[in-house]
């Protein structure tokens, strides 16, 4: 019996181990793509941010292929860059078409927590982005007061 306790105890510590390097890891990471957002924008320019999924086509669909990263509500748009790999979405306020909250109320919790941005791409043509993350209402009321309304 005690070497079964201390193989437990070996293998608490190793999973401490390791879930301290993945909370290390995410601190170094977010601060990593903040200081290139900085960089790029400015000390001030970084409103609200957070983690999220984006899916392309503003798509709700459960299913649909999505990044996980950081989304960041700037004074000229809405800025996204995924944890790993580099991707990035950049949507200017002023192409944002329309902002809303996935209403879905049958579907999955997890769904309930979307929102969907439609807008402008380079091109001219309506493109969409389905964003999920905690607290879309309040992140949709953002949006609307910092980007839409002033473009207007």
């Amino acid at each position: 019996m005690g070497n079964l306790w201390r193989l437990l105890e070996w293998i608490g510590l190793a999973l401490g181990f390791v879930m301290a390097g993945i909370v290390v890891q995410f601190a170094v990471t977010r601060r990593r793509i903040l200081r290139h957002v900085e960089e790029a924008l400015g000390k001030n320019a970084p409103l609200l941010t957070t983690g999220a999924r984006v899916g392309a086509n503003g798509s709700a669909e459960r299913g649909r292929p999505s990044v996980s990263g950081m989304l960041i509500l700037l004074d000229g748009g809405l800025y996204f860059r995924s944890w790993f790999g580099g991707r990035e979405v950049f949507v200017p306020g002023p192409s944002i078409s329309w902002i809303g909250v996935s209403e879905a109320p049958d579907t999955h919790r997890r769904d309930r927590h979307r929102i969907v941005v439609r807008f402008l791409n380079a091109e001219g043509k309506e493109a969409g982005i389905a964003i999920q993350l905690l607290y879309p209402e309040q992140w949709v009321a953002a949006i609307k007061t910092h980007l839409i309304t002033r473009a207007e």
